[in-house]
């Protein structure tokens, strides 16, 4: 069945609701599957409502087996009494988070003023930890179109939570705002490299406040701080998650001695790549990247010659690829008949290169500015 989104909605003093009423599904008229979760907990409500429904038996069809593909996403130890999930609400100021927390922060809002996060790391050894991350990981069906489950059971898996904190009828309670997790690999001959995989998630009730970035940083910063760590890479990267990246990390790199504005006109130096990598984990090719958005920002592009300079800097790196192909182009003219080295000429064509290369000049200069600039905002 397709996974597709009808209607959400999120009260974190009470439940998490999600509706999936919309569904392309054969044999039911007035479908409504409804799933709600505790705010902290995450305990599940599971209810499928029809008004009518095929049956084999007087229309010779069958109706599609909603309720079946949803169980096979959702844990058992979900309930389906409406009243049985109202006493599991009432709980919900017994539910703490789990594992060390790392950090804590504030997030101002218009209505309630200052809300507080925490953010906890925790790993499968945590008492009850295991069966809530199964509920957790249920929600990246719901929005990441490629999601899977994780097998948890591998000892190597770091989780990284974040929680609003908050205060109701005199009790505090938390509520599960988002999670990423992070595999730790090993690297010969004693250290390891941290993996930030593909399955990250900010719930959408707390996406554009920063949640994000403040889980990524501390992720940095609790590696940072272990000696065995080589650096820290990322699985499959979305583009969102790129930009996300480039904003902490920069962040994270510009009060670094090495970075300094009276050094980035200087050029990419191994003193950047040595000190990213030794303080903050950080590998050669982000740290290069790091170094143009700070270069940039240090940069009167108004001025000609400091403009054609940073763009000549920038393209000597985007020019990797395309030196690449000429290399193998070279190759071709030894190895390949005139009818092949041809079709392979045409997409190689140096006016199709240079154009490809100005565009994605551009895109990263956008980008970069998008990161400055939010930068400037939380200064």
């Amino acid at each position: 069945m397709e996974k597709k989104l009808a209607e959400y909605k999120c009260d974190t003093n009470e439940a998490t609701c999600l509706k999936l009423g919309s569904e392309v599904a054969f044999g039911y008229k007035g479908l409504q599957i409804q799933l709600f979760y505790t705010a902290g907990n995450l305990s599940t409500l599971f209810k499928v409502k029809y008004s009518s429904k095929v049956t084999d038996t007087f229309d010779c069809v069958e109706a599609d087996d909603v309720e079946g593909k949803i169980r096979e996403i959702i844990p058992t130890g979900f309930t389906s009494n409406t009243d049985d999930f109202i006493s599991l609400l009432e709980k919900e100021a017994n539910f703490k988070p789990f594992g060390t927390m790392l950090h804590s922060y504030t997030v101002h809002n218009e209505e309630a003023e200052q809300l507080t996060y925490q953010i906890h790391k925790a790993d499968i050894s945590c008492p009850g930890f295991q069966e809530y991350h199964e509920r957790l990981q249920t929600f990246l069906m719901w929005f990441i179109e490629t999601a899977s489950f994780l097998d948890i059971d591998d000892d190597r898996w770091d989780f990284f939570l974040v929680f609003e904190k908050y205060n109701k009828d005199g009790e505090t309670l938390y509520a599960t705002v988002g999670y990423m997790t992070v595999y730790n690999y090993y690297v010969y001959p004693d250290k390891t490299r941290p993996r930030v995989s593909s399955q990250m998630l900010i719930l959408p009730p707390f996406q554009g406040e920063g949640h994000g970035a403040q889980l990524l940083e501390a992720v940095h910063r609790f590696y940072c701080s272990l000696p065995k760590v080589q650096d820290i890479t990322a699985e499959d990267p979305s583009e969102n998650y790129v930009k996300l990246r480039d904003y902490v990390l920069t962040k994270l790199c510009q009060n670094l001695p090495s970075f300094d504005a009276d050094k980035l006109h200087l050029g990419f130096s191994a003193d950047m790549i040595r000190e990213a990598q030794e303080k903050l984990k950080i590998n050669k090719k982000h740290a290069r990247r790091v170094y143009e958005i700070l270069r940039l920002r240090a940069t009167d592009m108004s001025d000609e010659e400091k403009a054609r300079a940073y763009r000549l800097e920038v393209k000597k790196r985007l020019f990797g690829p395309y030196r690449k192909n000429q290399r193998e182009l070279a190759k071709m003219r030894k190895c390949l008949r005139p009818e092949e080295l041809v079709s392979h000429m045409g997409q190689l064509d140096t006016q199709t290169q240079h154009e490809e290369l100005e565009k994605s000049y551009q895109l990263a200069l956008e980008d970069y500015r998008r990161v400055i600039e939010r930068l400037a905002s939380q200064a």
